[in-house]
């Protein structure tokens, strides 16, 4: 019973590859000490809310079933909202082109937005062998 409220409000979500591949790409750019918030707040993630489509992607760190805000988790950047970076996905010996755009909300890791759906991308990279895919990283805003 519990398993089936967990999954009802995304609460013990899982990253999908696609995603970990993303999240990894933002932090190989990252300053360390920025590293070092935005790896706490990767583990702090505990509700994960994928959009019909899966065109969007938003991240919760939920307690006592409210979303919480730590002080100690906070980037330095607290802006209202923050294009933190864009990531350029392409699937080697295809068309196959994804951009992904990383979204912080006053100072927390808030969503992904893709700019179409990311269906094909999550089958790709499940396949065996996983094709060659190329990902780039553009950092579009300062967490400092």
């Amino acid at each position: 019973m519990i398993r089936f409220f967990e999954t009802l409000f995304g609460l013990g979500s899982k990253f999908s590859a696609l995603e970990i591949l993303i999240i990894n790409a933002v932090r190989s750019q990252l300053d360390n000490s920025i590293a070092i918030l935005w790896d706490r707040q990767i583990q702090a993630i505990n509700k994960i809310q994928r959009l019909s489509g899966g065109v969007e992607v938003d991240f919760y760190r939920i307690k006592g079933g409210k979303p919480t805000f730590s002080d100690e988790l906070v980037f330095p950047n607290k802006s209202e909202e923050l294009l933190m970076a864009k990531i350029r996905i392409h699937i080697n010996n295809s068309s196959a082109n994804l951009v992904a755009s990383i979204w912080c909300v006053k100072g927390f890791l808030f969503s992904i937005e893709y700019d179409g759906s990311p269906d094909y991308f999550e089958e790709a990279i499940k396949m065996e062998p996983m094709p060659q895919v190329s990902i780039t990283c553009e950092l579009t805003g300062k967490l400092t």
